[in-house]
């Protein structure tokens, strides 16, 4: 089969979500089909990250966004009652450029990823699927209720038109997928039967787990650090739990590690916790520490992060939003549901190196059985072969 897909990001280096589901995607659908990846960009795309996703796809053709049409179609959105998230990425010339590719390579299928990029997608006439991947709504909403006054107008406009837009857009596609139930139920569309939930996957052949690295750290928190419930999460760790618990453990030490760490993060330095920004190499921050921690309380969607310290055999603890997306059980990762319970659920797991070795063994076979890439890819496939 030959497949188009349509991208908002070139999707490498893999320091976002939506970028490391899709090039795992690629890289699997590459196996059997003939992939060719239509993406848009707004930086300069390095060799060594092209020739990365090159390896896997028949012909890329990347579409760089200028300053001023991401800044003028920002603006018509206002106009044509647009979500932010949809306008910012529509490029007029581009969607031509798009439409005479698309002509000439006449995909048998096309697989458009996130909404941002479902007005290129709408009006081609094959068979088309639509990743909404999260639910972008409900993030916003939450954007909304946690922003401060002035900001708000912004996020409940937003909030408000992209539910709109994710009921309006499907219609126009055959297959419609999803990363969790839990995105699935946030989402309330009326066509809720034609959407099939597409988890996200590790790749076991890089997360495997390396006993040479020592313990530098207690506590590790990863995750993009530019994004906005990271953050919060970072931000909780150093403002509501640092403070109290070094008033049991004052020699604790936490790594907060990831790309484009914000400077909220930043200015909240700690001497008990280190901002790393990027590492080149993730499982260090992982096989590092003795216990991954993820207080998140804003987002969507399925968290990779905890799926990936999961199958490095480290310990987790998370909030419920985290793991309703996961389904880990019990005596396979620690659950906090209130704010000052942290404290002491990472204190007693500290203490106990016995339950951190039978949780690390439970959470790595827990993902090892629910979270491949080669699994979800083929679930694509075939809803592919459906239309």
């Amino acid at each position: 089969m030959k497949i188009a897909i349509l991208s908002s990001r070139f999707p490498f280096p893999i320091e976002k979500g939506d970028k490391l589901r899709l090039f795992h995607q690629i890289r699997c659908l590459s196996k059997e089909h003939e992939v060719t990846l239509y993406a848009l960009t707004d930086i300069d795309i390095a060799p060594e990250d092209y020739n990365q996703v090159s390896q896997y796809c028949h012909r890329i053709f990347v579409y760089k966004l200028s300053f001023f049409s991401r800044i003028w179609n920002s603006l018509l959105c206002f106009l044509k009652k647009w979500p932010i998230q949809v306008g910012y990425f529509y490029n007029s010339p581009i969607f031509k450029k798009i439409v005479t590719e698309l002509e000439k390579e006449k995909p048998d299928y096309l697989y458009c990823q996130l909404i941002r990029m479902a007005e290129y997608a709408k009006a081609m006439d094959i068979p088309k699927c639509l990743d909404y991947m999260d639910a972008f709504s409900h993030s916003m909403r939450l954007r909304y209720h946690s922003a401060p006054w002035w900001q708000k107008p912004f996020f409940k406009r937003e909030a408000f038109f992209l539910k709109r837009y994710e009921t309006k857009i499907a219609p126009h596609f055959d297959q419609l997928t999803i990363i969790s139930e839990q995105d699935k139920s946030r989402m309330g569309l009326a066509l809720d039967q034609m959407v099939s939930v597409i988890p996200n996957g590790v790749d076991f052949n890089y997360f495997k787990n390396n006993t040479n690295i020592a313990k530098a750290y207690d506590l590790v928190f990863v995750g993009n650090m530019g994004y906005y419930p990271n953050v919060m999460a970072a931000k909780f760790i150093i403002e509501k739990i640092v403070p109290n618990l070094i008033k049991v453990k004052p020699d604790i030490k936490i790594l907060i590690a990831g790309a484009r760490p914000s400077t909220v993060i930043t200015k909240l330095a700690h001497p008990q916790v280190t901002v790393s920004g990027w590492i080149e190499d993730i499982r260090e921050a992982y096989l590092g520490s003795k216990i991954f921690i993820a207080p998140i309380y804003h987002g969507a969607g399925l968290q990779n992060k905890i799926i990936e310290a999961m199958a490095l055999g480290i310990p987790c603890i998370c909030t419920p939003q985290v793991n309703n997306a996961i389904g880990a059980r019990e005596n396979e990762i620690l659950i906090c549901s209130h704010p000052q319970d942290w404290v002491k659920l990472i204190c007693d797991l500290l203490e106990d190196p016995d339950s951190q070795s039978k949780m690390a063994l439970a959470a790595s076979i827990f993902v090892a059985e629910n979270f491949s890439w080669e699994h979800s890819t083929h679930q694509l496939e075939e809803l592919f072969y459906l239309s």
